[in-house]
């Protein structure tokens, strides 16, 4: 209310008035009063309704002071209040307390007004008081909820939020737990998109759950998804969330409540692995479980128990174990699980009854179940040892076998405990250290009969090889040393020391020796065996020989006898009996060859060898096996070779042929490469001449490198079954390489091809057209020929050194690739020039390489093959990569074996279809 000024004569009037306003007074429920304006605010009217109010007359109220009726508590406050503000403002609104005629008060809310007269002067004071009590205690049950909610939502661990009911449900509120879960202040979410802090996966989840929510009347169940922290990492969530609607049933808010469940996550996966091992153990484990009650019934066993005892898990369950067990063994087997149920693990033999009647000697343990601390349960781990107490039976009885045998070989054989007292010996053993058995037992004899070091030098006492081995727990083992008799003579010997373990404890050692005195006889007798086998090379090679005699009278007359063949099934009889005879005339051919090796009396014959004539011989040989199995196979002659070298040209024809052979053999896809070329040297009188043959093929493991070169040797017998052979051909080609003064290597890995390379060492006088000044220099290698067969190569990348890698990989696999700096200059090319395989980086200036992709689909379909490469390796990349039409996928950073994986791949996809 704003003051209000009167004239005199319209104050008379109002006065004049007086049943007028009197009926203001009566009627309105506010107390409407006039006071003098002095400090005691002393009343000069009243409403009636002051005494529905206060309980007070109007009469009783006039004269009297308006403030005398404030509570106590309140006066001061409002009486300053009061004043200062009619002062200032001439008017004033303030809620306070007003005391009752009775003693109680209410709330008022009272309205002051300054009246003047028509000169302006302050006449007196206009009150309008209204009982608020009711306003009052809403307001107080409103803000005391409301402090209530706000302790709530600033002490509580989870995150609640309000939101904009809409598509992105924005943040209008979000509580300060947000700032310790997620990482965000409150003020940071208020107006962000509520989605974008959902994980992507999981969006769409979130999205359908506040859909369904929508239409529930009860309580919604919670969604469950990824949330995003500030520092990008996520937590997961469990969030409730409800909508609010306003007066005409629109959605207005959405109210969430979100709980960090990342720890109960982990503990669920971690139960969930935990039951799954014990799932796994439990049901897997080839030993024989099973739970009981605590009262001694079966709950469970295994599959392994069911196998032991013949019974199934449903045959037992709830039923006592003691009709299983045996009536003597009973009494023992309820006293151990009696220590189970009270919380000791036992472990005990005792003897049970398989379903079928007969018994079985089994080993328990007895493992007591707890739940919280208590003892529910007993679980039984169950081994048969029925044979193995069988086994220990045959060996008692075999004891005086075994005494016999002991006393029957020509080893000494003598054990020893712990310290060294000797516990047994046999009597080769006593007779070669010179001692009475009798004597020997229980005393110690080891400082005597060993008294030095494996250097000659004297040992200290107690310091002997064999004392150390029986200290260290080690095996020992020496060629030769010196033992001492009981006369003090010696006798050179070799020993053995190996530890004796009984139950799992080191009790002793046992020491086996022979005496080596007579070692001049071996040496005779290997000799001898040794001319033995000589005499047996020479044997294998005279018979090997006459064995080809008829046998190439056996195919000569074959091969005659095929051309006047008249039906067509006589023809394959016959073609099956040459390919037969051709086998076994191989076979012999290399019986043969390692036989005179292996005699000596392999002769090589040197003449002029043309090396590009050479070659072509040898590729000529496999056109058919190659066109057979689609694979190329190339040549290349280093320019700087020349035309003919000195050599025995039939061995080395041999050499090659087993070498490509095998290379043909072991290739199912790409192809082989033979090449020649001259390796820089650094002695000027003479020069080194390198054939190599490279093969795509499954290559050689490592660990087997070492067998291959070994006379009668195969990688495996899974290898040997599948291609055959005799196993003496890479052999015999050592074996001739190295008759020529060369070498020969195999350069491998498992699933990357093989490349076999051998050299020969030449005379340099013999070849004086060769710079041996430059051969002295090193060489930069030779291009080599396209290793995967002819190919037309793009290459589409922006980054400079992504392209040096690029193209040096595929420079030196024999191909020179075109180069385009961006997706436009790709398909600008591809419009020029057809294209095999193009290596298409997927980000690029100008136009990207899926876009790129994409145009040169519309313009050439299904070729070339597109690579994509990009450095990111995601399934959705790849996916997108996969539909604007690129074929494959390769990750940067570039690795060889992946672009050589490529390579392989669409080279041989090339070769198998039509090219443009």
């Amino acid at each position: 209310m704003s003051e209000v000024t009167i004239s005199k004569e319209v104050y008379q009037r109002l006065l004049s008035n007086e049943k007028h306003y009197q009926n203001i007074m009566d009627y309105s429920n506010d107390m409407i009063s006039r006071h003098q304006i002095n400090t005691a605010s002393t009343y000069l009217s009243v409403s009636d309704a002051a005494y529905t109010l206060t309980g007070y007359t109007p009469e009783e109220l006039l004269g009297t002071s308006g403030y005398l009726y404030i509570h106590p508590e309140d006066a001061p406050q409002v009486i300053e209040y009061i004043n200062v503000s009619l002062i200032m403002n001439h008017h004033v609104t303030i809620v306070y307390r007003i005391l009752r005629k009775d003693g109680s008060f209410f709330w008022a809310e009272s309205a002051c007004h300054y009246l003047y007269d028509e000169q302006g002067r302050k006449k007196e004071v206009l009150s309008i008081t209204r009982d608020i009590t009711e306003r009052k205690l809403i307001e107080e049950q409103l803000q005391y909820s409301e402090w209530q909610m706000r302790l709530i939502t600033d002490h509580t661990s989870d995150l609640i939020s309000r939101h904009v009911a809409n598509s992105d449900v924005t943040y209008l509120y979000a509580s300060p737990a947000c700032k310790i879960l997620l990482g965000y202040t409150p003020e940071e979410m208020l107006g962000k998109n509520g989605l974008s802090y959902v994980h992507e996966d999981d969006v769409e989840k979130v999205r359908n759950y506040l859909t369904a929510v929508q239409y529930v009347q009860s309580d919604p169940e919670a969604v469950i998804f990824r949330f995003k922290r500030k520092d990008g990492t996520y937590m997961w969530s469990e969030t409730t969330c409800r909508y609010t609607y306003d007066e005409q049933g629109e959605l207005e808010y959405l109210v969430a409540v979100s709980r960090d469940i990342t720890e109960r996550r982990e503990q669920e996966k971690r139960l969930r692995e935990s039951e799954s091992r014990y799932k796994s153990l439990f049901e897997h484990n080839p030993t024989g479980i099973n739970a009981l009650s605590i009262d001694g019934t079966y709950l469970a066993m295994n599959k392994s128990m069911e196998d032991l005892l013949g019974y199934t898990n449903e045959d037992l369950k709830n039923k006592p174990f003691e009709p299983v067990a045996h009536p003597d063994d009973l009494a023992k087997t309820n006293y151990h699980f009696e220590l189970a149920k009270k919380g000791e693990t036992q472990t005990y033999e005792i003897r049970t009854f398989h379903k079928d009647g007969h018994i079985i000697e089994v080993h328990v343990t007895n493992v007591p179940i707890y739940v919280e601390n208590e003892v529910v349960g007993v679980y039984g781990i169950i081994n048969d040892i029925t044979e193995r107490n069988q086994y220990l039976a045959k060996i008692k009885n075999l004891s005086n076998q075994q005494e016999l045998i002991l006393n029957s070989v020509s080893e000494g054989i003598f054990g020893v405990d712990l310290e060294g007292n000797t516990t047994f010996i046999n009597p080769a053993g006593s007779a070669m250290l010179g001692y009475d058995v009798n004597l020997m037992m229980n005393e110690y004899h080891l400082k005597q009969i060993e008294q030095s070091q494996p250097d000659g030098s004297p040992a200290l006492a107690g310091d002997t090889p064999i004392m150390r081995s029986l200290s260290d727990g080690q095996p020992l083992y020496r060629e030769e040393a010196v033992l001492w008799r009981q006369d003090n003579s010696s006798f050179l010997a070799s020993y053995r020391v190996t530890p004796i373990i009984d139950n799992g404890e080191r009790v002793g050692a046992v020491i086996v020796f022979r005496d080596r005195t007579e070692e001049n006889e071996v040496i005779r007798a290997r000799e001898i065996a040794e001319q033995a086998d000589r005499a047996k090379s020479e044997f294998l090679a005279i018979i090997s020989h006459e064995l080809r005699t008829p046998m190439n009278g056996m195919i000569g007359m074959i091969e005659l006898l095929f051309d006047t063949l008249e039906t067509q099934e006589q023809r394959e009889y016959a073609e099956i009996i040459i390919d037969s005879n051709n086998a076994l005339l191989k076979i012999l051919n290399e019986l043969l060859d390692f036989s005179k090796i292996e005699a000596g009396r392999m002769e090589l014959e040197y003449g002029e060898v043309n090396i590009q004539h050479l070659l072509d011989q040898v590729t000529d040989i496999f056109v058919t096996p190659v066109q057979e199995k689609k694979l190329f196979i190339n040549t290349h002659i280093d320019p700087k070779l020349p035309s003919y070298i000195i050599g025995d040209e039939d061995r080395l024809r041999q050499v090659l042929i087993n070498l490509v052979g095998n290379a043909v053999k072991f290739t199912e896809h790409g192809g082989v490469l033979i090449s020649a070329h001259l390796k820089p040297q650094v002695d000027a009188q003479s020069i080194v001449v390198e054939f190599s043959i490279q093969d795509t093929g499954h290559g050689i493991p490592e660990d087997q490198q070492a067998k291959l070169f070994q006379p009668f040797s195969q990688i495996g017998t899974a290898t040997n079954r599948r291609y055959g052979g005799t196993g003496l051909g890479l052999s015999i080609c050592k074996k001739i390489i190295e008759l020529m003064g060369g070498s020969i290597r195999v350069e491998s890995n498992s699933n990357r091809g093989a490349t076999f390379a051998f050299t020969l060492t030449l005379n340099a006088a013999d070849y004086p057209e060769i710079d041996m000044t430059a051969q002295q220099i090193a060489a930069q290698p030779s291009v080599p020929t396209s290793l995967y067969g002819p190919l037309r190569i793009l290459v589409a990348e922006d980054n400079a050194t992504n392209q040096k890698v690029l193209l040096t990989i595929l420079s030196k696999r024999g191909y020179q690739a075109d180069l385009v700096e961006n997706g436009a200059a790709a398909v600008e090319a591809t419009s020029r020039k057809i294209y095999d395989l193009i290596f298409m980086d997927v980000n690029m200036p100008i136009m990207d390489g899926m876009e790129a992709t994409r145009r040169i689909r519309q313009q050439h379909q299904s070729s070339p093959i597109i690579v994509a490469v990009t450095a990111f390796a995601r399934k959705e990349e790849q996916l997108l990569c996969m539909e604007s039409g690129m074929q494959d996928f390769v990750s940067k950073p570039l690795r060889i074996t992946d672009i050589e994986a490529q390579l392989e791949k669409w080279s041989e996809y090339i070769r198998t279809h039509d090219r443009k």
